[in-house]
């Protein structure tokens, strides 16, 4: 029993070190495939229409993708969803499906189809005080300035991907609130539930929590 748990221990340390910072987010390229390439193009379009200098995207796989961004012009926190699965109708427009009896496979096309259309988006939006969106900005360039390579992933299919100043990084999966990165998922995963549920209370309450992250990731580095 001993010799389980110094293992579970030593376990447990690894996961924690691994997820103290985000990882380095890399750019598709034309190696990649064009499907990859032409995703990751229109992603960034959708979901950071504005152009914002920071924010957050969320991708689910195989549900729907979405990001929280800052709107300077509104002091306002903006949840932005694509109104169905984006993935598929990029898919669709950049490979052609072949089947083989059960089994398919996609073969890249030359180029998008001409009648590529990308799928509709809808945001929401709530104010935010000018005194916790610098809060916020000051956390993420903290954050996105320690990226660390490592392969671990808490939870398979969610990712989250940072951004500020032109500057990108990825946070994997959602855990307990002992490392740093999965509380930073955390964090924008409910600053997103309070913009969706108008609460300007609850967006309030969260700024003890910025500020202890922000130190978190300061004094990490």
């Amino acid at each position: 029993m001993r010799v389980i748990l110094s293992i579970l221990f030593i376990l447990i340390g690894i996961v924690a070190q691994a997820q103290d910072r985000l990882e380095p987010f890399r750019e598709r390229t034309k190696e990649d495939g064009s499907c990859s390439v032409f995703y990751q193009q229109e992603l960034w379009r959708l979901l950071n229409p504005n152009n914002a200098e920071w924010g957050v995207l969320r991708n689910i796989e195989l549900m729907t993708e979405a990001s929280l961004t800052y709107d300077a012009a509104t002091h306002s926190l903006v949840f932005t969803e694509i109104d169905g699965i984006l993935f598929g109708s990029v898919r669709d427009a950049t490979t052609k499906r072949i089947d083989k009896g059960n089994f398919s496979s996609y073969k890249n096309r030359k180029g998008v189809k001409k009648n590529y259309k990308a799928p509709g988006t809808k945001s929401i939006s709530l104010a935010i005080p000018d005194r916790m969106a610098n809060k916020l900005k000051a956390l993420w360039l903290a954050a996105v300035s320690t990226p660390a390579e490592n392969n671990l992933k808490i939870l398979a299919g969610v990712s989250w991907t940072y951004f500020v100043d032109g500057k990108k990084a990825k946070g994997q999966g959602e855990a307990k609130d002992w490392v740093r990165v999965p509380r930073l998922n955390t964090l924008a995963n409910n600053l997103i539930k309070a913009v969706k549920k108008q609460d300007g209370d609850m967006l309030l309450r969260l700024e003890q929590e910025i500020d202890e992250l922000y130190r978190l990731f300061i004094n990490g580095q």
